[in-house]
């Protein structure tokens, strides 16, 4: 235990320059799209079921915002360790390998996603980092050992999303031309044996919500299926680039992410002076690790192979918004099984990274073997660590501390009392909106209502961006929507068993004031005001 600590202690200490900031002030994280209350779902059809499970038990000795925040910072430190063991396979330098681990954190990818909320889309970057890590020591190594770590970080990484299966198949299918081309394999049976235990522990960890897909009982499943994603989705969520030769430097410089664009969090491209110098100074050890691993017998096969991967990735990441990819883009959505659910192609920057930070072990294994670099190795190391995080240094410090701790309002914890929530009770909160803007955070985000009243909540499933009102597919969403259009003059709603609506809370918020109809409704009674809620109780 002492020599893992002694081993992984520059990773904590990167962790901590992160997250410390917000261990000295109580509340909960919020952003576009993320947002953490007192109560989690264990809805077994979610693919976060077996994290959430974990989360809840830690609850019951921990505060949940507490453990919001060291969530956060484990899933910095899984990036990392994925960083390390991707770039111990091609230097064996410690100070090295920390190297390229800060670069396979302190990236526009990974800054964007972070920014607006998708920690689950970073969680699942640094797993699928340790899969391919997994994978490449397979290939030399033909360990049952080796196939089994990467089934379960490749399962691992499935569940925190379910987008990565094309990433990692993509490479898989790589591997396997690598693989045949390698050991000329003859034993065809025992190959195709661990592929299938792989297979099977893949399915076995990912099984709760596996099964509940012929049910039609998970959402995320329903959702990847894309049966409700037009190509107004695709424009909506199109990588960001004002022309074609914008889309490109966004994507190859690990950029052209579309939340970006909606001004919620410092964008890294507009800051002065900074945007792309760092990468243009690691470009020449990125190339230089391509040609050299090219030049190399051991390597060459691999490089080629990951050249041909960084094309394909540019081109699936370019997506709609390049117009020489566009109708090939268009071609895979409506015709290649579940693709349609990728409907932000700029995910794909994500094996982007992932070569780029091989090709940069190889470079800077080059480099040190020089005589003027390995005479003034830490010094050369610690620079290059510097020029790293400056690709994305609004990471340190708490998110340049755009992102604070904050404590839900006083009155949300007295109206939450006041619910009884036998017999299967659910509350309405309003105003209907899947994001907004409340008084006590200064800013737009995910609606937290569900994580927050003790209630069983329906909430606002309408996305209301790009033109787009709302694909959630949520039959609750349509019966509520129908409600909210007749002015309550439709009172299915409330005699709705399923729905089983008591309660309804609006929160006096944007544009709460055009719901002073309820006020009028007979099957609807003030029951309680506070500051900044309103809660009606549904008459028997």
């Amino acid at each position: 235990m002492k020599n893992k600590v002694k081993k992984y202690w520059p990773y904590f200490v990167v962790v901590l320059a992160i997250i410390l900031p917000w261990f000295f002030h109580s509340g909960y994280l919020f952003s576009t799209d993320m947002a953490w209350g007192p109560h989690i779902d264990l809805d077994w059809t979610n693919s976060w079921f077996l994290v959430n499970l974990i989360i809840k038990i830690f609850s019951f000795v921990l505060p949940m915002a507490f453990l919001e925040k060291v969530f956060i910072g484990l899933t910095i430190f899984a990036v990392l360790v994925g960083g390390r063991k991707v770039a111990n396979y091609f230097i064996k330098d410690k100070l090295a390998a920390l190297v390229i681990s800060l670069f396979v954190l302190f990236n526009p990818f990974v800054y964007d996603r972070f920014l607006y909320g998708q920690t689950g889309v970073v969680l699942a970057f640094g797993f699928f980092l340790l899969a391919i890590a997994y994978l490449l020591e397979y290939l030399d190594s033909r360990e049952d050992k080796k196939i089994i770590l990467f089934a379960v970080f490749t399962a691992i990484t499935l569940q925190f999303s379910v987008h990565f299966i094309f990433f990692i198949g993509l490479i898989f299918l790589f591997f396997l031309v690598l693989y045949f081309k390698k050991w000329k394999l003859n034993d065809w049976k025992h190959f195709l044996g661990r592929l299938l235990i792989a297979g099977v522990i893949c399915i076995l960890l990912n099984a709760n919500w596996l099964i509940a897909v012929p049910l039609g009982r998970n959402n995320t499943a329903n959702f990847v299926s894309g049966h409700n994603i037009t190509g107004q989705d695709l424009q909506a969520f199109k990588t960001s680039g004002s022309s074609d030769s914008a889309v490109l430097r966004n994507v190859t410089m690990m950029s052209g992410f579309w939340g970006k664009d909606q001004y919620r969090y410092t964008d890294l491209t507009k800051v002065e002076n900074n945007w792309g110098r760092s990468f243009l100074f690691l470009l020449p050890i990125i190339i230089l690790g391509l040609i050299w691993g090219i030049k190399k017998r051991d390597t060459r096969l691999l490089s080629i192979g990951l050249l041909i991967i960084f094309l394909v990735s540019v081109i699936l990441a370019s997506g709609v918004a390049l117009s020489a990819t566009a109708p090939f883009s268009y071609w895979l959505f409506d015709h290649f099984p579940l693709y349609k659910g990728l409907r932000e192609s700029q995910k794909w920057v994500a094996v982007i990274v992932l070569v780029y930070a091989i090709f940069l072990s190889i470079g800077t294994a080059v480099l040190l073997k020089t005589k003027i670099v390995s005479d003034n190795r830490r010094i050369s190391l610690i620079f290059l660590s510097a020029v790293v995080i400056m690709q994305a240094p609004l990471l340190l410090w708490g998110f340049d501390r755009q992102v604070i701790p904050v404590q839900y309002p006083a009155d949300w914890v007295q109206v939450d009392k006041s619910l009884e929530c036998s017999n299967n009770n659910k509350a309405l909160f309003l105003p209907w909106h899947l994001y907004m803007s409340f008084s006590w955070t200064n800013q737009i985000i995910a609606n937290p209502a569900k994580l927050f009243f003790s209630c069983p909540i329906i909430s606002g499933t309408d996305m209301e961006w790009g033109g787009i009102y709302d694909n959630s597919q949520s039959a609750e969403g349509a019966k509520v929507l129908k409600w909210l259009d007749s002015n309550g003059q439709n009172t299915d709603l409330f005699h709705d068993k399923e729905l089983g609506i008591k309660y309804i809370i609006l929160a006096k918020e944007i544009d709460w004031q055009k719901y002073s109809w309820i006020d009028v409704l007979p099957s609807a009674t003030l029951f309680q005001e506070t500051e900044t809620l309103r809660m009606y109780k549904i008459n028997e």
